[in-house]
């Protein structure tokens, strides 16, 4: 019976979308080629009290034949009940500013008291940068903060592999990240016939660090030229590898989804979603899509805002159990981990503890790598709110009940 009214409750935070909407920041998103992030001081706010927005930027490499553009400079801020803050930006630009070094900015902007109206009803808030030309909207970025559990300040983790689009399966992208530092290659075919494309390969390197669930980094292009009977042509020279004026970004959606893009011309829609690649089995390891829930990990409860419970577990390597079934044990044999996962990486995970029956649920579309959030039951206690977290990540709250260890 307990575990029907868990599951229940998972479905209903399934239905108002509290799971893979957590972490999509839908921000680090750049128009005309601008590199920015947002942040917030302290990470997690006291709700009523004002707090410090911060604006880390720079524009792309500077073309004596473009517009260039200097620093912005915050013009308002406005904040908007129940939907978001807004912040808007005035920029000088010109031919004239193309003599001076590509522009990079570090601003801190004072949010007020009243932003806390703009919280939606599940602790969210987002911060919206719009950079005005005095003509036109040149670009608008954005991030989700949470309020209340602080799960934002956590990086995604998605590790290394392969994936692919089933919109362009002939297309692909390689990650590999090494702590929070991604490299992405996106390959891809020009097919633009106005620019009178012949539909050669097109090679898209991009590197940046992951901040919350998305990570964002300058575009460094080459299109390999072909000959006539479409083969490669000579090796490029180094001045044929070029930057331009645009980013390539990936939005976490969980462990296994990702929405990339490798080329932005200023609309959103160019983002395509992408999952794991599995391209071969290998009996002595895991399939690519089992969560990697080996390593050490901190287990939080809340009652609302507050933490009543933190819990320290470290697993060992996971094993195949049954047929997409995959069991992960702790050191100290007190945890057990059952996941069932379908591919290409569906499924849900459940954590028990033995000596009382602590036990905690999350669906995989709640898992972005290095957090999960889902329902943790105590013995004989009413259901929390649960956070799983790898260390040394923490969230930045104050424990004020039993730490269930």
């Amino acid at each position: 019976m307990r575990i029907l009214i868990i599951l229940t409750l998972l479905l209903c935070l399934i239905a108002e979308e509290l799971f893979a909407e957590f972490f999509r920041d839908g921000g680090w998103h750049a128009e005309n080629g601008v590199l920015e992030s947002i942040s917030i001081d302290p990470a997690l706010p006291q709700p009523g009290s004002g707090f410090t927005v911060v604006l880390s930027g720079s524009w792309p490499e500077k073309s004596p034949d473009s517009y260039c553009i200097e620093a912005p400079v915050i013009d308002r801020v406005t904040v908007y009940p129940g939907n978001r803050v807004q912040m808007i930006s005035n920029l000088k630009r010109g031919p004239e500013i193309c003599d001076q070094p590509p522009a990079t900015w570090n601003i801190e902007v004072p949010i007020p008291a009243t932003a806390w109206e703009a919280v939606d009803e599940n602790g969210f808030l987002r911060i919206e940068h719009l950079m005005s030309s005095g003509i036109n909207m040149l670009t608008g970025i954005s991030r989700v903060i949470d309020t209340r559990l602080g799960t934002h300040e956590v990086p995604a983790f998605i590790g290394a592999g392969f994936w692919i689009s089933g919109e362009r399966p002939f297309e692909g992208v390689l990650v590999e990240q090494q702590g929070t530092r991604v490299l992405f290659y996106g390959l891809e075919y020009d097919r633009n016939e106005s620019l009178a494309d012949d539909g050669e390969p097109v090679w898209r390197m991009i590197s940046g660090d992951m901040s919350g669930n998305s990570v964002l980094g300058r575009v460094y292009r080459f299109d390999w030229p072909v000959d006539g009977g479409f083969l490669p042509g000579q090796a490029p020279d180094l001045d044929e590898l070029h930057t331009v004026n645009d980013s390539g970004a990936i939005i976490v959606e969980d462990y296994n989804h990702l929405r990339i893009l490798t080329g932005v011309l200023g609309n959103l829609g160019l983002y395509s979603d992408y999952t794991r690649l599995e391209f071969g089995l290998d009996p002595s390891r895991l399939p690519v899509y089992v969560p990697p829930l080996a390593g050490r990990w901190m287990l939080y409860g809340f009652e609302g805002r507050d933490a009543a419970l933190e819990a320290p577990l470290e697993l060992l390597q996971g094993y195949s159990s049954a047929v997409n079934q995959f069991r992960f044990d702790s050191v100290d044999g007190d945890w057990q981990v059952q996941c069932t996962v379908i591919p290409p990486g569906d499924g849900s995970c459940h954590i028990e503890r033995a000596a009382d029956g602590t036990r905690f649920e999350f669906l995989l579309s709640a898992f972005q790598g290095n957090l999960a959030r889902g329902i943790l039951q105590p013995e004989e206690q009413s259901p929390l709110d649960g956070v799983l977290v790898r260390d040394p990540w923490r969230l930045p709250v104050v424990v004020t009940g039993s730490t269930g260890q």
